[in-house]
């Protein structure tokens, strides 16, 4: 396993093409008569990532019933552990979007290989 999402196991050939994480520090400015602004330091957001990953019949899985399970998982409402396959906790994230570009289907329009981009936002 290359990382588990709520109930959802990323094996090895579904790993995240990329993984982009976001870190950002809020500040506030404050205008001062005749003088520049000041910035005070808010604390920091939460943090974001992004998850690119391609669903394939070819790598043995089931595209549609990985689909049905992370949005199963989005609809919870939960804050879901992301967990990598060493067993360490990333955090807890909701997920707050997630974007699919069907690739490929059958003849009957069953989904055989699909792009995703997962937006979690962390959870605190």
């Amino acid at each position: 396993m290359w990382a588990q999402l709520g109930t959802v196991r990323f094996e090895l050939l579904e790993t995240p093409e990329s993984v982009k994480q976001r870190d950002k520090w809020d500040y506030v400015e404050h205008k001062v008569l005749d003088e520049k602004s000041h910035l005070q330091k808010m604390g920091k957001s939460l943090q974001e990532l992004t998850l690119k990953i391609k669903l394939s019949t070819v790598f043995g899985t089931d595209p549609q019933r990985l689909l049905s399970a992370i949005y199963e998982n989005a609809e919870s409402e939960e804050p879901l552990p992301f967990i990598l396959g060493d067993g360490s906790l990333v955090g807890k994230f909701v997920i707050e979007e997630v974007t699919k570009e069907w690739k490929r289907t059958d003849n009957r329009g069953r989904l055989l290989d699909v792009e995703l981009e997962i937006k979690l936002k962390e959870w605190n």
